[in-house]
């Protein structure tokens, strides 16, 4: 046994409970979209290293007095650390969804399917399956997101302990404690080094492994368990340079925390600095035990809400989800500074009558390591049995004949079919492919239909106005249907600019075969640059470009729109370009479901704003061509005040900026002269003649 002085000590540190103060701070701050605090997703990160020195320290503490782990007693201090809070909490959040979320909705599936993961510690996997990312916009929807972490940190510690016992049963008896710190902190090393490679090469390409799932966040565990593996005699050394660490630890979480945002490619390389000064601010708080950082994390008002800290990071992300879902999408700091001081008050709550009744006082079904694990098990069966019942909520209201609308708004979309969008398709003697032509005589198609999700949802118009001819589908999500050197300036993916050149070799070839026509459309505002006015958008960031800019890329646009049509015209092809679609504030679906039809039409001013500008800027392109007309549909989906999202009984959009088929349908009888033209009929009039909007009422 090796001195007293070698040992970590085991002894309660306040200034710890001060540094998850600062990463709990950073998280719900960034969470609640507060200014300076871009970057408040590394308080994740920092978290990670404190449990890795406390407890890595804790079993080796036990292994080296005792010479043995009891892995049931530590699994049983896990459950009651982690679970009798995180019930309550997901109880709650299911208790809500049943009643918040829009009925019968894909929403309240995914949270009784995240609840479900939950139960199994693996709601990371979970998201990682089913969402794009952590960053993405549609994450508001997702209440138990959060959770991703713990099933990170549990799956950890199912791992560790065995690998720690193994080591310690392997050398048993062989070894002084000092060769078995030093054996373990070589493995912890080891692991490092394999999962920050991991973490580093995976983060460029698949960023959602990177941050979700295991492999690639051991290393910030094992870095704190070798801090906290190091004896106070390597501390005692370091005293002189203990404050030095101690602010140049807090200085990277700092720069991480107001330099970092959601556009950084993280983990990876990125990550290192907030790990890294989480490991250099415990060793210098370690060492210098009277330092001045020590003693400002160590104060009152940090350790409380340090020990608040798990309780508080469980509930400020489902009451901040709600209510972004109640409001339908919208974000108020003023809101969210409501709901986090909220969940605050609840973490107090539930630390005071749950967490430290379960951690410390050992009191009814934890009294033991027996009753405490059969207790955990227990927990994850309600878990699952809560889940089911928000499952059977959402069925019964999918049944429900009062529901039964807004279940076929939602679905009343053109299926996508991923073949008919991806750049790396067959051949193009191949082509057409079956599954992207609509219509008879599929080998032969008349019209092609050509651009991004905003071209897609044309699809019923054109195959309702033409029955007796093939329609030919290419359309690739926010890829702008351009081609030339100038496109490849406009889109962020090389892939776009891939398939848009495969598009140009299948009309050439299509053309030779019979093809008369070309529908071009986009979601042009954003390729113009201009901000969208969708809640749903609002949260994802953008930039709000300056006048200059927006000039050059008008400019930019127009251009490469120039090549695209004359390359078109030049080999005998009618161009039809579909003007920009009103959108809504807020998706149709969900907002009719959970508002007044009032609340969810759109004002017309706000779309004049958006639209006026990518308008005439597309205008003044086509004007310059005989053969291509520019179709404008504000008049049908908008009076003089209101752009619809519904009208005569049918919803017209499936969410804020998409149709329906229905009203793609609709629209296709009502541009019937204009789309002939596209075709070859010689008497169609201009499209700005035959438009009449709908009045007030819809009629």
């Amino acid at each position: 046994m090796t001195p007293q002085s070698q040992k970590t000590p085991s002894r309660y540190r306040p200034d710890i409970d001060g540094l998850r103060a600062i990463a709990i701070i950073a998280v719900v701050f960034y969470h609640a979209g507060f200014p300076g605090f871009p970057g408040g997703f590394v308080g994740v990160d920092v978290f990670f290293v404190i449990s890795g020195f406390l407890i890595t320290a804790l079993l080796f503490n036990e292994a080296a007095a005792t010479g043995r782990l009891s892995l049931s007693a530590f699994y049983a201090r896990r459950v009651r650390r982690l679970l009798p809070a995180a019930l309550i909490v997901v109880a709650v959040s299911l208790l809500l969804g049943a009643f918040v979320m829009p009925p019968a909705s894909d929403e309240q599936r995914s949270l009784a399917r995240s609840a479900m993961a939950v139960a199994f510690f693996a709601s990371n996997f979970f998201f990682f399956t089913t969402t794009g990312g952590y960053f993405d916009a549609p994450s508001f929807t997702m209440p138990l997101l959060h959770t991703w972490s713990l099933a990170v940190e549990e799956q950890y510690y199912l791992i560790w302990p065995l690998l720690m016992l193994l080591v310690f049963r392997f050398f048993r008896g062989t070894a002084t404690e000092s060769t078995m710190r030093a054996r373990v902190v070589w493995a912890l090393g080891v692991m490092s080094l394999i999962s920050l490679a991991v973490s580093i090469g995976m983060t460029p390409e698949q960023q959602s492994f990177s941050f979700y799932l295991l492999p690639a966040r051991v290393w910030e565990f094992a870095i704190g368990g070798v801090v906290g593996l190091a004896g106070s005699a390597l501390c005692a050394r370091l005293r002189s340079w203990g404050e030095g660490f101690a602010v140049l630890g807090l200085v990277l979480i700092v720069y991480s925390v107001v330099m970092f945002n959601d556009g950084t490619p993280f983990p990876g390389s990125a990550a290192i600095f907030p790990v890294c000064g989480t490991a250099l601010l415990i060793i210098g708080m370690t060492a210098n035990e009277h330092g001045i950082v020590r003693r400002v994390l160590a104060s009152r008002p940090l350790v409380f809400i340090g020990l608040l800290s798990y309780s508080w990071y469980l509930w400020h992300w489902p009451l901040l989800s709600f209510y972004r879902i109640y409001s339908l999408g919208a974000r108020s700091l003023a809101a969210n500074a409501l709901a986090i001081t909220a969940a605050l008050v609840l973490a107090w709550l539930t630390y005071v009558w749950i967490e430290r009744p379960a951690r410390m006082y050992r009191r009814g079904p934890f009294r033991s390591i027996r009753a405490t694990l059969f207790t955990g098990g227990a927990i994850c069966l309600l878990t699952l049995s809560l889940s089911a019942g928000l499952w059977a909520w959402r069925h019964h209201q999918q049944s429900a004949d009062a529901y039964q609308w807004i279940k076929t708004a939602r679905a009343d979309r053109p299926s996508f079919v991923a073949a008919c969008s991806q750049p790396e398709r067959p051949p193009v003697a191949d082509l057409p492919l079956d599954e992207c032509t609509y219509g008879p005589h599929k080998q032969q198609p008349k019209l092609l239909l050509w651009g991004d999700s905003h071209a897609h949802h044309f699809l019923p118009m054109l195959t309702a106005a033409f029955p007796d001819v093939a329609v030919y589908e290419l359309t690739m999500p926010r890829c702008v249907p351009l081609f030339g050197p100038e496109s490849e300036k406009l889109t962020p993916f090389k892939s776009c600019n891939e398939f848009n050149q495969r598009a140009l070799q299948e009309i050439l070839a299509l053309r030779e075969i019979g093809l008369e026509g070309v529908v071009i459309s986009a979601r042009w505002p954003l390729h113009f640059g201009h901000r969208s006015f969708a809640t749903i958008d609002q949260q994802r960031g953008a930039l709000e470009l300056d006048s200059e800019r927006l000039a050059q890329l008008r400019a930019q646009m127009q251009t490469s729109l120039e090549r695209t049509l004359g390359t078109l015209e030049s080999i005998g092809l009618r161009v039809l370009v579909i003007a920009p679609t009103p959108q809504l504030v807020y998706s149709a679906p969900q907002c009719l479901a959970l508002r007044g039809e009032a609340d969810c039409h759109a004002p017309r001013a706000l779309n004049d704003e958006l639209l006026d500008d990518t308008r005439m800027a597309l205008a003044e392109v086509v004007a310059r061509h005989r053969d291509v007309r520019l179709i404008q549909l504000m008049d049908f989906f908008c009076d003089a005040q209101t752009c619809y999202a519904s009208r005569d009984g049918k919803v017209l959009y499936h969410d804020a900026d998409h149709l329906t088929k229905a009203a793609a349908t609709d629209l296709g009888r009502y541009l019937a002269a204009d789309l002939a033209w596209v075709r070859g009929a010689p008497t169609a009039p201009a499209p700005s003649e035959t438009l009449s909007g709908p009045s007030a009422s819809g009629d």
